[in-house]
């Protein structure tokens, strides 16, 4: 009853917030009460259009003078966006099969085209601009959440920064979405524009947008270029929930964009990353103390402080997190290519903890163990065997042909555990010692997945 009353009054429903949040002095509410309207109302996408004006407001007030002025506001004015990129969300997931029904019933059309009437080529013509105005404003209102959430994923406030987090994947989702659809008109487009000109309707043809869509459309890597250094600030936030949070979120978008985009900045960015997966989580994690203070700005709360460790369990729910990013990424052909420049780093470093005596890592490393021998199987086999063969001396198999080299000439035996091939492509790693049992295990699964 109160959304089909929204709705019924949509015009002046949207007006009216727009008004008050130009004067939140005096109407503190208007934030919460558009969060509401959004949220439990659930009318979001049907108003989506005339969201763009309410949302120009709500992005300043997410600005940093915004923020300082109305720090309690800050939240009310987060939901509101999450509801908004939610909304934009829900309409950009539906453009891509909109757009190929479009696109098969007019091929239906033109493959019939002397039959079809003048009338209906206005439809068609007129349908496809309607679509199009509005995937732009999908796109529109989605890169706008995002604009406004970027910033925020710094914050050292847990509220703040997980909605933040929802908003970018959220809002990615959304333009990755719309640009397929794009892709689709574009060419059907350029179908409608052939046939208008073989039946020399070229009134009609005029009546189609020359507008040069290219830039417009192009805005998810972009978007992606801007957020990426705030994933890599938050990555290393104090907060165990956000940073698991920001993981998830990071494996996710990665396979929206496609892992090219992010070769060279794992390879760049990578060491914020692993960093988190060279010391055991019952280790003292005495290198933080080494980090620098951030700049921190006179209207901030302050940071929580450096020299603070993080719980036990807390440290090994986030390099489970780091894991199964790690495992992700590596089992989708579409965004593994974002860990080539790396892959040797990562391959020590998982191997290491794979076969230390961190139980609680076992599962999650064995996983992303996986992920990573479905990129170099050989690699990942040769790490470990040259632990496995190094500590089981009496397990050296003969070679499967004669005139093949030993086992122990081609991984000669290390004088010292600084010469294993997991510690100089991983690097020192503090607390993970070797653990026979683990070693073999570890071993025995992934040599059996290999031979396979």
């Amino acid at each position: 009853m109160v959304g089909q009353l929204v709705l019924e009054n949509a015009d002046y429903v949207v007006d009216s917030i727009c008004r008050q949040l130009r004067h939140l002095d005096i109407n503190h509410h208007v934030p919460n009460v558009l969060a509401s309207i959004l949220s439990y109302i659930g009318v979001a996408h049907k108003i989506l259009p005339l969201l763009e004006e309410p949302m120009r407001c709500v992005s300043i007030e997410l600005e940093i003078l915004g923020r300082h002025q109305h720090p309690d506001l800050t939240i009310p004015f987060l939901k509101a966006v999450e509801e908004i990129v939610k909304a934009s969300k829900r309409e950009a997931c539906q453009l891509p099969p909109q757009a190929e029904s479009f696109s098969t019933d007019v091929r239906s059309t033109i493959s019939n085209a002397e039959e079809a009437t003048q009338d209906q080529w206005e439809v068609i013509s007129f349908k496809l601009n309607d679509s199009r105005r509005y995937r732009r404003t999908v796109g529109s209102i989605a890169g706008s959440c995002i604009t406004a959430a970027i910033p925020l994923l710094a914050s050292f406030k847990q509220e703040i920064c997980l909605a933040s987090l929802d908003i970018i994947e959220s809002g990615l989702l959304a333009l990755a979405k719309v640009e397929a659809a794009y892709k689709i008109e574009r060419n059907i487009k350029e179908a409608i524009e052939e046939t208008l000109e073989s039946l020399s309707l070229y009134h009609l043809k005029d009546t189609l947008e020359a507008t040069e869509e290219g830039a417009d459309e192009n805005r998810l890597l972009p978007a992606m270029n801007k957020i990426w250094p705030f994933l890599v600030t938050c990555i290393q936030n104090r907060n165990p929930v956000a940073v698991r949070r920001c993981l998830n979120v990071i494996s996710n978008v990665v396979q929206i964009c496609g892992g090219d985009f992010f070769t060279r900045r794992f390879h760049t960015d990578g060491t914020h990353f692993w960093k988190l997966l060279t010391t055991s989580p019952f280790h003292k994690m005495s290198n933080f103390k080494d980090e620098k203070t951030p700049l921190q700005l006179p209207y901030r709360s302050s940071s929580v402080n450096s020299e603070d460790s993080l719980a036990e369990t807390s440290y090994l729910k986030v390099q489970i997190a780091v894991l199964n990013m790690v495992a992700d990424l590596c089992n989708n052909k579409r965004s593994a290519t974002a860990l080539e420049l790396v892959l040797k780093k990562l391959c020590g470093l998982v191997v290491g903890i794979a076969c230390s005596n961190v139980v609680g890592l076992r599962d999650a490393s064995l996983n992303a163990l996986h992920g990573l021998a479905s990129i170099d199987p050989d690699l990942v086999w040769l790490l470990l065997a040259d632990i496995y063969y190094s500590v089981k001396k009496d397990a050296l198999a003969p070679p499967p042909r004669p005139g093949l080299p030993e086992i122990s000439e081609i991984i000669p035996l290390p004088s010292s555990p600084k010469e294993y091939l997991y510690v100089q492509y991983g690097g020192q790693s503090y607390g993970f010692d070797i653990d026979l049992a683990s070693v073999e295990f570890v071993f025995t699964k992934i040599d059996s997945q290999y031979n396979v």
